[in-house]
């Protein structure tokens, strides 16, 4: 094993790292999507007096995946009242890393905040864009469920003002919206005659004209006990997945409500679970005298193919103005950082 050792106060930390040889066959570009790392965020970012993170490239396994372990340790001073901290991540809900942050070697809980859906070319972390896994249960909404009785159903639905719903459509359907009386309307073809459509608007039915071309059930529900309810249709699913957390989906909701958008069915209950997304481990903590947090959690490795042999790559970002120093622990196959 070698360890190689260099500090940064930069923006960003770019370190290559070459398999098996420093000479390098420079060939087309073809370089996987950047999954970044981030450093420990702090709205007061002046309480983080320095960090240092450790990248850990001898877990064969873990590299087998394109993965390696990150250790964290930031030296924080001493707080007057309590102060919450963050640790950015990037990952999806069937992928959620154990997050496992110690404050002075005793171990601190804390919760997963969901982010936006992350693009590959860039993953910006925006704590303002983290959403709360709690969701207030005395938010209702007007719940409207109907079975078709052909295969294409045609549904309307008229708002005295704008506000967020949930929608549920067949796999072929149309829609269209017009602002001027805030309508809208889906035609849904392929529609099964064995399945139940949702569609869930947040607010009182007298606020909104709801119509099918079939019969139609009405009930005024909290918008927890909906989530709920189709989170337990689906939990075998959930499960098999790796075990999506119910959290998730209230984050999402959260977000729709705070955004004042609307969303599909599928989206929120299918799709929502492998997107990937830059979220934030948050924990609160009133600190009397200086002290150390710590974490350690697996991060990805990408690899440039346009090198021969190939050019391994982590990235952590900063999310404060604190300095840093960064190691890599090296594999005997992996033996060189060429850039840093």
């Amino acid at each position: 094993m070698k360890i190689k050792k260099f500090a940064a106060v930069s923006v960003a930390l770019l370190a290559l790292i070459v398999n098996a040889s420093p000479v390098l066959s420079a060939q087309a570009l073809t370089v996987e999507p950047a999954i970044p790392t981030y450093g420990l965020y702090c709205e007061n970012s002046t309480l983080i007096k320095s960090g240092s993170s450790s990248f850990d490239f001898t877990n064969d396994d873990l590299f087998s995946e394109r993965e390696c372990i990150k250790q964290s340790e930031y030296h924080i001073s001493a707080t007057n009242g309590e102060v919450e901290f963050a640790v950015p991540f990037v990952s999806s809900a069937i992928n959620l890393p154990d997050i496992v942050v110690n404050v002075n070697g005793e171990r601190v809980v804390g919760t997963v905040w969901y982010g936006y859906s992350g693009f590959w070319s860039e993953y910006a972390f925006d704590i303002e864009k983290t959403y709360s896994p709690v969701l207030d249960e005395s938010i209702i909404g007007t719940l409207y469920t109907f079975t078709p009785d052909s295969d294409t159903v045609t549904v309307s639905l008229k708002l005295n003002e704008w506000k967020s719903f949930i929608y549920e459509t067949s796999n072929h359907y149309s829609s269209s919206y017009n602002t001027e009386d805030n309508s809208h309307i889906w035609t849904l073809k392929n529609a099964s005659p064995l399945h139940e459509y949702s569609f869930f608007i947040f607010g009182d039915s007298a606020e909104c004209t709801f119509e099918s071309s079939c019969g139609y059930e009405v009930q005024t529900i909290t918008c927890k006990e909906f989530i709920d309810s189709q989170y337990e249709i689906f939990e075998e699913y959930y499960d098999h997945n790796g075990g999506v957390p119910i959290e998730l989906f209230y984050s999402v909701v959260n977000r729709v409500i705070e955004e004042k958008t609307i969303i599909s069915y599928d989206e929120l209950f299918s799709r929502s679970i492998d997107t990937y997304r830059v979220n934030a481990y948050k924990f609160k903590l009133s600190l009397k005298n200086d002290s150390i947090i710590s974490y350690e959690l697996p991060v990805s490795i990408q690899i440039n193919y346009g090198y021969k042999p190939y050019v391994y790559h982590v990235e952590q970002r900063h999310v404060g103005n604190y300095p840093v120093a960064y190691s890599i622990k090296m594999r005997e196959d992996v033996p060189y950082i060429i850039d840093s």
